[in-house]
């Protein structure tokens, strides 16, 4: 029994090094560790004796120091803006001492009711130390699955209250609202008698609070993120609109030098002026030269997007009939061909020179207004299904759900795919009855 006793030992050390290390992980998934190596290893010593904390009922004094301690450690180690940093502070601390409480005194309770052990341990049999032992090692067990738990949930909401940019004030005004729970855990464990049963329904309830309020912040960046993206679309489309009115004055004007240079042609007195006049309108005819698809927003989009692949060295293939999409605003058509054409650049420019090409469709296709836009691709697996491979996952997830937007406005369906190393991207809007 003696060696049992001493393998659940040695297991239950592993075992809260292994929940040091998820909770270090977890932590770092809302508010990123420091990015030395070394610093990380060793936050973990802290992090370690502060995470194994014994909490007892109106122990006033542990449960403070264990509040600074983690704050500390909270802004030693970890990287971010103060009130971020507040934000973690106020939804990891009562989680952690909830959880703690409930490990410690639930199954301390469980082994005396089942065991009938005395209080003092010198007075026990080698079988009540196996128990006592054994309960200790499913009592971190259950701490460990826990996290383990709680991290596999954070990682899920990864990208959205990590990346999101939110206001200060709206950090304090969460922080006010997660202080509810941090206070609550406090008071309960601090002045509640122990034998209330209650403090574990009430811990409970506090590490619910604490998990709905990652979901709080998420849903904040979230609603940040969208608003930041609806005023970038609402500024390129006014760009888009002015853009529309200089090229039309620069045409006026192109028109009447293009008059002018054919009358010098056509008097000139020398060779030089008839070869000068001559070079200067084939210039002009390249100005002239883009593509028509109906659409006045579209063809300046189209315009400015095909210079840029020109200097990425991207081949751009064109055929567009836009001239029964009269009923799409332009805010929208600047939407979906904008965001569209941006993200096959984006994955042209990951590819060699020879490699990049992306091929734009448009136009009626019996009662649908069609738009496809094909582009090779590195990486199938990560954007079939609307994933990216970018690092700002959010950021590029609401190009395509702006996009979604502006086609399900019409009733329309967007799709994408990605085999054979060719991503296809296709809206089809349906035309409404005349």
């Amino acid at each position: 029994m003696e060696t049992m006793i001493h393998i659940l030992d040695v297991l239950s050390f592993f075992i809260a090094i292994a929940y040091t290390v998820v909770l270090f992980f977890t932590v770092s998934v809302f508010i990123p560790s420091r990015k030395n190596l070394f610093v990380k290893i060793l936050a973990l010593l802290p992090l370690h004796y502060i995470a194994s904390a014994v909490i007892y009922a109106n122990d006033l004094v542990n449960i403070s120091v264990v509040w600074l301690c983690f704050g500390g450690y909270i802004f030693v180690f970890h990287r971010g803006e103060w009130v971020k940093k507040v934000s973690a502070v106020l939804i990891f601390y009562p989680a952690l001492i909830a959880v703690n409480y409930i490990q410690q005194n639930l199954f301390s309770e469980l082994f005396f009711a089942e065991s009938h052990a005395s209080g003092s341990s010198e007075n026990w049999t080698v079988e009540t130390l196996l128990f006592s032992t054994f309960i200790w090692t499913v009592s971190q067990t259950a701490r460990l699955l826990f996290w383990y738990i709680a991290l596999r949930f954070l990682r899920k909401y990864k990208g959205t209250h990590t990346s999101g940019k939110i206001k200060k004030s709206t950090w304090l005004l969460v922080d006010a609202l997660l202080l509810i729970s941090s206070v609550a855990v406090y008071t309960i464990i601090s002045f509640i008698p122990e034998e209330h049963f209650v403090i574990y329904l009430l811990c409970a309830a506090a590490v619910a609070a604490c998990f709905g309020g990652i979901l709080l912040v998420a849903y904040i960046s979230r609603l940040e993120q969208i608003a930041g993206e609806a005023e970038r679309l609402k500024m390129q489309h006014e760009y888009y609109l002015e853009k529309q009115k200089e090229e039309e004055r620069v045409r006026r004007v192109y028109h009447d030098m293009k008059n002018h240079l054919l009358v010098l042609e056509q008097q000139g007195n020398t060779a030089e002026s008839v070869q000068a006049a001559g070079k200067l309108l084939r210039q002009i005819e390249e100005y002239e030269d883009y593509i028509h698809t109906g659409n006045d927003i579209l063809d300046i989009i189209l315009k400015e997007k095909s210079h840029e692949m020109r200097e990425k060295q991207i081949d751009f293939s064109v055929t567009a009939d836009l001239s029964r999409s009269e009923f799409l605003e332009t805010l929208d058509i600047s939407t979906m061909f904008g965001n569209g054409l941006d993200n096959a650049i984006e994955a042209s420019e990951k590819l060699p020179e020879d490699q990049r090409a992306v091929l734009l469709k448009a136009g009626k296709v019996q009662n649908f207004v069609s738009i496809v836009i094909e582009n090779k691709c590195l990486e199938e697996a990560a954007v079939r299904k609307g994933r990216t491979t970018k690092k700002d996952r959010l950021f590029h997830g609401l190009g395509i759900y702006n996009m979604k937007k502006a086609a399900g406005k019409y009733g329309g369906q967007l799709n994408m795919d990605c085999a054979d190393g060719k991503f296809v991207l296709k809206i089809l809007i349906p035309i409404p009855a005349a």
